[in-house]
């Protein structure tokens, strides 16, 4: 048998990832991109096919990772999934970090878990899970129902694919099809993590450091204006305060309680200090925001963020124009209104705005510490 070969280029990837699945669906082995290495799958439903992914990984017990199109099929897996992993799936996700978790001793679905499919995708009671950042994966992979384990798609103690020839290389007739969607974006493995209680462990490093991976779990609260020098600092000055006075400690000290605060601007540009007007405004209500230094929105600060509050609809819309898939946690920081700009109104124009953000902040901000 020799092993088909799609080139997504030339069939055009949802022509590849339709017959990827089609493909799938009837037991056959996968080997797909991802935005890490090249893997290869099978569906978990499909004993025969499961058994030929073992042999051909030299794994004959050890559960294989389940591979997602959307990060809200793992809502099939477990249950309750706690605050932390659940920031980490949110903004991790679709990206290179695969997630250890506990399933209670179930799965959520129970149509999987009558199908017997939790002694199969699970070690200890413990399943890994991975939405891979790739379009063509993910499209595949929300092409089957059942859920599809993947490994690498290299023979075992190999190093990983990171473009179709390698696959080939190493797997040309064991396997049934190749989607060849050219070189991975990251040639290098996801990262494998799990939380003990609220601590967050590697147990493989890949693409994400530590760093990344606790700047991702960490409550962070974005606020969008213009310029970043009036609305969106105020609003961040005062947000630390109403936090820092919740949590009991000074502003300066909530990102070691895992709280983040920032603010960023569509057109700022970088390094512009707050104006005179707003640092008064906000000092009066016990905020300091002169070491402020403007920046302007981007697509990465979104992704980071677990909520984003912007000053006006056109800031919502922009913002979700950057990052369609945050939308849901892009909105208007006052639903009753647009804030608008207060730059040339003078002193009173600011306070005004600045007393109109504090009194929307605290209903606001419990939502978030309570989240």
């Amino acid at each position: 048998m020799e092993t088909r070969v799609l080139k997504a280029s030339k069939i055009g990837p949802a022509a590849a990832a339709r017959e990827g699945a089609k493909a799938l669906r009837a037991g056959k082995l996968v080997a797909f991109a991802t935005e890490t290495v090249y893997g290869v799958g099978a569906l978990a439903t499909n004993a025969a096919a499961l058994e030929r992914l073992r042999e051909l990984k030299s794994r004959p017990a050890r559960p294989f990772s389940v591979h997602m199109g959307q990060a809200a099929d793992a809502g099939r897996y477990v249950g309750r999934i706690p605050s932390e992993t659940r920031r980490l799936m949110g903004k991790g996700w679709p990206g290179p970090v695969t997630i250890l978790l506990p399933t209670g001793g179930a799965l959520a679905d129970g149509r999987l878990q009558k199908a017997g499919l939790h002694e199969v995708l699970t070690s200890d009671g413990v399943i890994a899970l991975r939405c891979p950042d790739e379009s063509v994966a993910r499209a595949l992979l929300s092409a089957v129902k059942g859920p599809v384990v993947a490994s690498s798609a290299n023979p075992a103690r190999q190093r990983s694919p990171r473009d179709a020839e390698e696959v080939l290389d190493k797997l040309n007739g064991q396997i049934d099809m190749l989607i060849d969607s050219g070189p991975t974006r990251y040639g290098r493995d996801s990262t494998i993590v799990r939380f003990d209680g609220e601590e967050l462990t590697i147990v493989r490093k890949g693409v994400y450091s530590q760093r990344i991976l606790r700047s991702l779990i960490r409550r962070t609260i974005l606020f969008v204006c213009t310029g970043n020098t009036c609305r969106s600092p105020m609003a961040a000055g005062l947000a630390k305060r109403i936090l820092a006075e919740r949590l009991g400690c000074s502003a300066g000290e909530l990102r070691g309680r895992g709280i983040e605060v920032q603010s960023a601007g569509l057109f700022a540009g970088g390094g512009a200090r707050p104006t005179p007007e707003a640092i008064a405004a906000a000092k009066a209500r016990g905020a300091d925001i002169a070491r402020h230094r403007s920046r302007k929105l981007t697509a990465e600060l979104i992704r980071r963020a677990d909520v984003v509050f912007c000053m006006t609809d056109l800031h919502v819309d922009e913002a979700r124009r950057l990052v369609p898939s945050a939308a849901r946690r892009i909105r208007r920081l006052d639903e009753g209104g647009d804030i608008t700009d207060p730059i040339g109104g003078g002193a009173r124009v600011y306070d005004r705005t600045a007393g109109r953000m504090d009194k929307v902040l605290g209903p606001i901000l419990d939502d978030v510490l309570n989240d």
